[in-house]
């Protein structure tokens, strides 16, 4: 069912869609098919889904999920937001959002593709019933952001704000169950992911690749984002693998949207050691710029407008669904030997 946010902010309508029967899904990949629709500012909107095999017969190697509407030029206006989120159904795991390129070359549709293996060993998928789930948001464009594109920046002269700083921290930690298991699961260059987690005004989410051993932190963005945000952060491995990084600083942009930690690989498990890892991230965003407008009097900004207090730390516990292992397809096989 969708839900409907209505009154001061624009009109929002969200729908959760259950993907059923995942492992056949993957196994007998097909065409395009509806999951569900969306009525949305009068017009109709469809949630559709796909498995893709790179080679005929193949076991599936990507899902794409897509929001399709019935008419584009009426479309314009409305943000779509797509998310895969984790086995619990409460967490993002996977997103994508529209851009102004999305109505201008005028594909008037939102997909996001996610890979097998990672969906997997991010356990986006549903133990107890085989399934996804799909949250797909609606919302109208408040009416300044409709205007010519370069409407705002076609102006030379810009008037210089008086600045407040904002500066939030905040710490995510991952849990992997089992590390050799991951590795079991994913191919070469392949990685799984937490969940998002938001500090500073943006979405982050860690990615660990089991080989190479590395561990990204990536600002999530989407293509028309031009926004650039500075962070300081470290790492913590615990459990398989004993390690903490130095503190880090980088600087994310949509160019640069990740930074990258490596980490020595542990030896096989053996009886008496740990498979499990425990990774935590404690991430400090820069000072940001927030203009304030300028007065011909003096202006006190409160502190409880500018100083926000450090949220709770947030966690991902991934679980790996074995059913990659067990089902490797012989082309998979001969990837891994790197034939």
């Amino acid at each position: 069912m969708g839900a409907t946010v209505s009154g001061s902010s624009p009109p929002t309508e969200t729908l959760l869609v259950k993907i059923p029967e995942y492992s056949k899904l993957v196994r007998v990949p097909g065409p395009m098919q509806t999951l569900d629709e969306i009525f949305f500012r009068g017009l109709q909107w469809d949630v559709m889904v796909c498995a893709m095999p790179l080679e005929e017969g193949d076991l599936a190697d990507y899902l794409v999920v897509g929001v399709w509407s019935h008419n584009l030029e009426s479309a314009i206006g409305t943000d779509i937001f797509l998310e895969i989120l984790d086995e619990t159904g409460e967490h993002t795991v996977f997103q994508s959002e529209s851009s102004r390129g999305s109505w201008e070359e005028g594909r008037g549709c939102l997909m996001l593709r996610a890979g097998r293996r990672q969906l997997e060993a991010s356990s986006c998928v549903r133990r107890d019933d085989d399934s996804l789930t799909v949250r797909c948001t609606l919302k109208e464009q408040p009416k300044q952001r409709r205007r010519l594109l370069g409407s705002w920046s076609s102006s030379k002269s810009k008037k210089q704000h008086p600045v407040s700083e904002v500066t939030m921290a905040a710490s995510h930690t991952l849990t992997i169950g089992s590390l050799s298991e991951l590795k079991a699961v994913l191919l070469s260059q392949e990685c799984a992911y937490s969940t998002r987690f938001a500090v500073g005004g943006s979405r982050w989410y860690l990615a660990l690749y089991p080989t190479p051993a590395v561990l990204h932190l990536v600002r999530a963005t989407k293509e028309d984002d031009e926004t650039r945000t500075t962070a300081e952060f470290s790492f913590a491995l615990e459990g398989a693998v004993n390690i903490e990084s130095q503190k880090m600083r980088h600087t994310f942009d949509r160019a640069n949207p990740y930074c990258l930690f490596a980490y020595q690989p542990p030896e096989e498990p053996s009886s008496t050691s740990t498979d499990r890892l425990v990774v935590r991230c404690c991430v400090e965003v820069s000072p940001v710029v927030v203009p304030t407008p300028v007065r011909s009097h003096a202006v006190t900004i409160p502190a409880t407008a500018i100083l926000n207090p450090v949220p709770p730390p947030t966690e991902s516990v991934l679980t790996p669904l074995l059913s990659a292992i067990v089902t490797t397809h012989p082309r998979e096989d001969r990837i891994a030997q790197g034939n």
